[in-house]
């Protein structure tokens, strides 16, 4: 298998870009939030674009009217 690293980031990247722990990141891997991730051994390889979209997503604070 061969796996573009440009199109990829690990857990600890996607976590910090996230703002999230490592822990948080894995469990979120391992239960299937971001589509395309592939396990390699102890480490999480999460597709860049499905962190780009969750973080489109992502709801801000509440505004206060």
């Amino acid at each position: 298998m061969i796996i573009d690293t440009d199109e990829y980031i690990d857990a600890v990247t996607a976590a910090k870009i996230l703002d999230v722990s490592r822990p948080t990141m894995s469990y979120h891997c391992k239960v299937g939030n971001f589509p395309g991730t592939i396990r390699i051994g102890h480490y999480w390889l999460i597709p860049r674009k499905a962190v780009e979209e969750y973080v489109r997503r992502k709801p801000g604070p509440e505004r206060k009217s």
